[in-house]
């Protein structure tokens, strides 16, 4: 049996990337639904299905009826903004769906009301779908414990000049790594950048009196995180309720 998947906000930049790696897999994943606001359906939809390649006979439907979209799925990939992603957290525990939170810049409230829901559906939530930047908050984690403790340390990013978010979800992830493998309370010292067309770029740097250690990673394409999500859409689609990370469907 296929995987179906719905993606709200299908016309944003993450949407349409997922949307393209669900067209083109060749295993058993499908493109169920889209779901976008009514007033940009009409003008959307066209657009959409071109760069898809859905031809008319195609069942895959774009709608502003977030509740029949998510309803007709297995898996829903949320790439939208915090107060959306709660209206789609509450569709998919209505109607037992899994989820993928790609989302970024949650309060503490939200957080907590889908830490809650992880005990009712399956959710993987992630800052940051890049296999890479995983691999490098694994990194992160291993520095922290052996020589956190004596470093100055900074976290440096560059995003483009739209990003909303500031920190980043992804520069705050690495902070609570790193804050959960010191033995001593210190502050993280940030330094953001939002100019230019920048995927994202960020560096993690422990400084000791006499050298430094830097962990590097660089975003050349929003492909990566749309590559990460497939998996992680996949990896959730059998698995039971709870809140699960990337480092879960990577098996860090």
């Amino acid at each position: 049996m296929p995987i179906n998947v719905c993606i709200p906000g299908i016309s944003g930049k993450m949407g349409i990337e997922i949307a393209k790696l669900v067209m083109l897999d060749e295993s058993n994943i499908r493109l169920a639904a889209g779901v976008l606001r009514s007033d940009k359906i009409t003008a959307a939809t066209e657009t959409i299905n071109k760069s898809l390649g859905v031809d008319q006979d195609s069942d895959f439907i774009i709608s502003d009826n977030l509740q029949n979209s998510i309803s007709n799925c297995d898996v829903c990939i949320d790439f939208t903004r915090p107060e959306y992603s709660m209206k789609i957290l509450n569709e998919c525990i209505e109607n037992n769906k899994k989820l993928v939170i790609g989302t970024t810049g949650f309060s503490e409230n939200q957080i907590k009301k889908i830490e809650l829901a992880g005990k009712k559906i399956p959710i993987l939530k992630a800052s940051n779908m890049s296999i890479g930047i995983n691999l490098c908050l694994k990194l992160v984690e291993k520095a922290s414990s052996s020589i956190g403790d004596i470093s100055d340390i900074d976290i440096i990013e560059h995003h483009h000049k739209h990003k909303v978010d500031m920190p980043s979800g992804t520069s705050l992830a690495f902070e609570d790594t790193i804050k959960n493998n010191l033995s001593v309370k210190k502050n993280i010292n940030h330094h953001c950048l939002r100019v230019g067309n920048v995927v994202g770029d960020h560096m993690i740097k422990f400084t000791l009196d006499n050298e430094s250690i830097e962990i590097n990673h660089k975003s050349f394409d929003r492909k990566i995180f749309a590559e990460g999500a497939i998996l992680a859409l996949k990896w959730i689609s059998d698995k039971d309720k709870g809140l699960y990370t990337m480092s879960d469907a990577l098996s860090l």
